[in-house]
């Protein structure tokens, strides 16, 4: 049995699934009106007369063949006919064909509530792995549930970039006085598109934690059988990343072209308005005699001018020989690897590994202790991390304690006391108490 070619069976069907443009407005007139409750061929008429006479496309000689040939078309793909009731309703393919195009239409920009999903799957994906659950049951009761409203948040971004670069190619063939105006406000536009890109791009910030949970999965060999589904997640965020900052680039080269074309507008603009000017002058100017003088007299009374021979005074130029010699050719510079940068990046590389490993094991360390007693108190922790590693690491596992508050499993309040407390052996150093609590 041959596989399914989907080109081979779309080139048979494709008129019947995908409607022209005159048939798909039809249709989405008709749905904005009746959804999935039943309508006669008299509203379906009613529907093609007022849409074909908005399209200018009105035609009273064959509109019967036409209206005819029309429903035919609908009852291939996209209607029911009930002949009992001689009623009409959408199908199951027509009515989420409109649906689709609906949402895509009135869905907006929302970046907090990508960051808000990307939030709960966080939580739940650590819920699963604590739990030791099926992965499969995360991918599809949480991952894949959200992939289409994260999809299409990037979508509808690079859209407005879109729009933004076909009004800026027709307002640049306008002939019209408020071009500049419109100009200037796309720019103004994609300057708002692009923080939105920002915005967005921070909120897949979460992301990064996301990936950490699933490589976790796979160094504790819990993830063996799902490595395909993990390498989706992962491959999902990547894109999505990738994608966020090939808008933020295409922004950032379309806005020079705009301002590029004001500028150039705006001297050509003047141009204009000097030549009509020296024109006006050169038509209404006359010259006129005063004793040994003579005077171009300007019109609508200005001051007049006194014509002068010109004189030259020659100027001696000398130029190095230098700047008109042809130039040596420059040898040109071979690259070495550099191979004590590239062990000082390595060695970097390693220690910002490794503090990131004690953080998370002094966090890991505290939130255990807290589980257990429900109550900690972080300062003696902070000193006791003073004397086994360094100030940064202590201070970036207070740091890690706070954001976990927010996404971690365990919930608990944070509390600090402005009273300062001083470590035995460091004395330069205090910290405020902050005292660890959790919450039912």
């Amino acid at each position: 049995m041959d596989s399914f070619n989907l080109y081979r069976e779309a080139k048979d069907q494709y008129e019947k699934l995908i409607p022209e443009k005159n048939d798909g407005l039809i249709l989405l007139s008709l749905y904005a009106k009746y959804k999935d409750n039943h309508f006669t061929e008299e509203n379906i008429i009613a529907t093609i007369t007022k849409v074909f006479k908005d399209q200018g496309n009105e035609s009273s000689r064959t509109e019967y063949n036409r209206n005819n040939t029309i429903i035919l078309r609908f009852q291939e793909s996209f209607l029911w006919r009930n002949d009992s009731r001689k009623t009409y309703q959408f199908k199951k393919y027509g009515l989420e064909l409109c649906q689709n195009i609906e949402k895509r239409l009135i869905e907006k920009y929302d970046p907090a509530k990508i960051k808000r999903f990307f939030a709960e799957l966080h939580k739940s994906l650590s819920e699963n792995i604590d739990q030791n659950r099926d992965f499969y049951e995360w991918m599809e009761d949480h991952f894949e549930l959200r992939l289409p409203a994260l999809t299409s948040q990037i979508e509808i971004l690079d859209q407005q970039v879109n729009e933004s670069v076909i009004d800026f190619k027709t307002g640049i063939k306008s002939e019209e006085q408020g071009i500049l105006k419109i100009l200037k406000g796309i720019e103004i536009r994609l300057e708002v598109i692009k923080d939105q890109a920002l915005e967005l791009r921070n909120a897949f910030q979460i992301s990064y934690d996301i990936d950490d949970l699933l490589l976790s999965l796979l160094e504790n060999n819990k993830g063996q059988d799902y490595v395909s589904d993990i390498h989706k997640v992962q491959l999902f965020h990547d894109n999505s990343r990738s994608q966020l900052e090939q808008i933020s680039k295409r922004i950032e080269k379309i806005k020079p072209r705009i301002r590029e074309f004001i500028y150039d507008f705006n001297k050509k603009n003047f141009d204009r308005k000097t030549n009509k000017f020296i024109d006006y002058l050169l038509k209404s100017s006359n010259v006129v005699k005063e004793g040994s003088s003579k005077k171009i007299q300007l019109p609508n009374n200005l001051s007049g001018l006194a014509i002068k021979s010109p004189s030259h005074n020659p100027r001696f130029e000398i130029i190095p020989i230098r700047e008109i010699s042809p130039k040596l050719p420059v040898e040109v510079t071979k690259r070495k690897l550099d191979t004590i940068k590239r062990t000082q990046l390595l060695q970097k590389t390693l220690k910002w590994k490794q503090d990131k490993e004690r953080i998370q094991h002094w966090t890991n360390l505290i939130l255990e202790e807290l589980e257990l007693k429900k109550f900690v108190d972080f300062t003696p922790f902070f000193f006791e991390i003073l004397q086994e590693d360094q100030l940064k690491i202590a201070v970036k596992t207070a740091h890690s304690l706070i954001r976990k508050n927010k996404i971690g499993k365990i919930k608990y309040e944070i509390k600090i006391n402005k009273e300062r407390t001083r470590a035995t052996s460091k004395t330069s150093i205090s910290i405020w108490q902050m005292t660890l609590q959790t919450v039912q």
